[in-house]
């Protein structure tokens, strides 16, 4: 028999380190995955579903334009040292093993700022660059939108001061502000349903492997990044544990 277990409450025991979630943010609860994290079934409201987003490439979207089609969703930001550059890793590779599965047309693999201010299309297509494919969307939208969107996810962030001496890997110069945040991966179903939950940090495939990362982004890390790559802490997130996630939901054999 599968275990009931509140997915909220276990959001605000992760986020409990002062902050909380909006009130905005639905009242969950759902049955624990097999792989981790919480399936649940929850429909997204049209006001989130209609915010504006824009991708690395200038185009316009909502969540809403992607309706048909199975969503799996991050938050990052491209200046993040510690936990981002891991995330993006498992989605670019989620977007190549689901195209290699034939489904790239109907699941989308999307990375969403919660850094408005200098996450600009052109940046984040910059950073995807690096990555070396061009497999998954990133996105940005106006830091209203953003904190809407987060907020009713469930996903807290606070601007707080820099670590002194940390260099923009692109301008070279000084990083002024960081982000705290939640790390969350979640996946959308067809129906515009919020369908999982996983509240944890990424951890790659074959972290140990030479050039996991860019060159420029690992240099980027901070010694806490360096150690999420190689040992991150559990709990954590795979691609593995979202393939088990879709297998559960739409038994789809990933």
């Amino acid at each position: 028999m599968r275990k009931l277990i509140p997915a909220l409450a276990i959001a605000l025991i992760a986020l409990s380190s002062g902050s909380s979630l909006g009130a905005t943010t639905p009242n969950l609860s759902g049955y624990a995955a097999k792989a981790g994290g919480t399936i649940i079934d929850v429909p997204i409201p049209s006001s989130i579903l209609n915010t504006a987003l824009v991708d690395q490439n200038g185009k316009s979207f909502t969540l809403g334009s992607l309706k048909g089609k199975t969503v799996v969703l991050t938050d990052f930001m491209t200046t993040c040292n510690d936990i981002c550059p891991m995330t993006t890793v498992n989605m670019r590779d989620m977007a190549s093993h689901f195209a290699a599965k034939n489904l790239a047309s109907s699941i989308v693999s999307l990375e969403l700022s919660i850094d408005s201010k200098r996450d600009t299309p052109s940046r984040m297509k910059v950073y995807q660059d690096l990555y070396g494919a061009h497999n998954w969307t990133l996105a940005t939208s106006s830091v209203a939108n953003l904190a809407s969107i987060w907020k009713w996810f469930g996903v807290y962030t606070k601007v707080v001061p820099s670590d002194e001496g940390v260099k923009d890997w692109q301008t070279g110069k000084p990083v002024t502000y960081d982000l705290d945040h939640a790390d969350v991966v979640i996946v959308i179903g067809p129906n515009s349903h919020w369908r999982y939950l996983n509240l944890a940090s990424p951890a790659v495939n074959n972290p140990k492997a030479s050039h996991v990362l860019p060159a420029k982004i690992e240099a980027f890390l901070s010694a806490s990044g360096k150690v999420n790559l190689t040992n991150p802490a559990q709990p954590f997130w795979t691609t593995g544990s979202v393939y088990s996630a879709l297998n559960e939901i739409y038994g789809l054999k990933l």
